[in-house]
């Protein structure tokens, strides 16, 4: 169905199953896809493998919003695809899947002529003069210089541990958001976010912009596709916290009695560590399964640029 939007597809081989319950919408130019719990994790694979990688970190809602996780991928022109995690006003956990046509060139049978070919070739290559890494490694260098110059990643990684937690910073080229995520307890998640100004000339986060806000969310039960891929039922506690309440928690080293959350520190889920290094790992081994193939592309395409760079102008000037 996709290839009729005017999605270019990689392959449709070794695609994971998502056996889910779910109910689609679809005209001339749209199709979207809700399914009922987090399935977030298998359609970032299956849309990876199937369209291309996410183009840029996936972005999670603002603080004051519902917690939600949202990411577009592929580098089909005049296409967008989405997929976006998220909860409604009753708590309860839903995913989405979208792909938006606004006007793709109509090819025909599919083939792009000698001369679009061309002309496709050039500005992909034009835009890949710029470093398409360039905002990732900006990313990176700003998440090193917060964890060293900020409070709350450190006290995220005190009371769950360093190796535990996880921090970036989501939509960074805008209304930045820091992020310091941890799993704990067998069957909790929790996010710390707050927003933040980042000097993009140096990669740095210049200072705090409000008060920080802390999710945590219960999984219940954890449920393996044909293919393996995990996803987590968050049918269980839903709590955010304010800063006052987190600096409370801090301070009276992790007792949750003293914020009113109750949690269970001997029952955890089935899956659960599966469940949490599925989405741990696309940010933990980015740079070796997503910068490093990308970069590999990017010098090819330099190089096969810069031998197809001559126009016809050029040539005669040069004789």
């Amino acid at each position: 169905m996709a290839p009729q939007y005017g999605v270019c597809l990689l392959t449709t081989n070794g695609l994971p199953a998502i056996p889910a319950k779910w109910r689609f919408k679809a005209d001339s130019n749209e199709f979207s896809l809700v399914l009922a719990g987090d399935y977030f994790p298998q359609l970032h694979t299956f849309l990876t493998r199937a369209v291309g990688p996410a183009l840029g970190s996936p972005t999670t809602n603002s603080p004051g919003e519902l917690p939600g996780i949202t990411a577009y991928y592929g580098t089909n022109s005049g296409v967008t695809i989405s997929c976006g995690s998220g909860k409604d006003d009753d708590g309860k956990q839903h995913t989405g899947f979208a792909i938006v046509n606004y006007g793709a060139a109509s090819v025909g049978s599919g083939a792009l002529s000698a001369a679009q070919d061309s002309q496709l070739f050039r500005k992909i290559v034009s835009e890949l003069e710029k470093n398409p890494l360039k905002e990732y490694e900006c990313h990176d260098k700003a998440v090193e210089h917060a964890v060293d110059i900020l409070t709350f990643p450190k006290e995220v990684e005190t009371l769950f541990g360093a190796t535990n937690v996880d921090h970036f910073i989501s939509n960074f080229s805008g209304a930045a958001i820091w992020n310091s995520a941890a799993y704990f307890a067998g069957r909790y998640t929790l996010e710390l976010r707050v927003p933040i100004a980042i000097d993009y000339e140096h990669c740095r986060v210049k200072n705090v912009l409000g008060p920080a806000e802390i999710w945590i969310d219960e999984v219940t039960k954890v449920d393996f596709s044909r293919s393996g891929a995990p996803g987590a039922r968050l049918e269980g506690g839903h709590w955010r916290l304010k800063e006052n309440e987190w600096r409370s928690l801090v301070k009276n080293g992790g007792n949750w009695s003293v914020v009113n959350v109750p949690i269970i520190s001997n029952a955890p889920v089935k899956g659960f560590d599966a469940y949490a290094n599925s989405v741990r790992d696309p940010i933990r081994y980015r740079k070796e399964n997503y910068d490093k193939p990308v970069r590999e592309a990017w010098e090819l395409l330099r190089k096969l640029g810069a031998k197809t760079n001559t126009t016809p102008g050029a040539e005669k000037q040069n004789r």
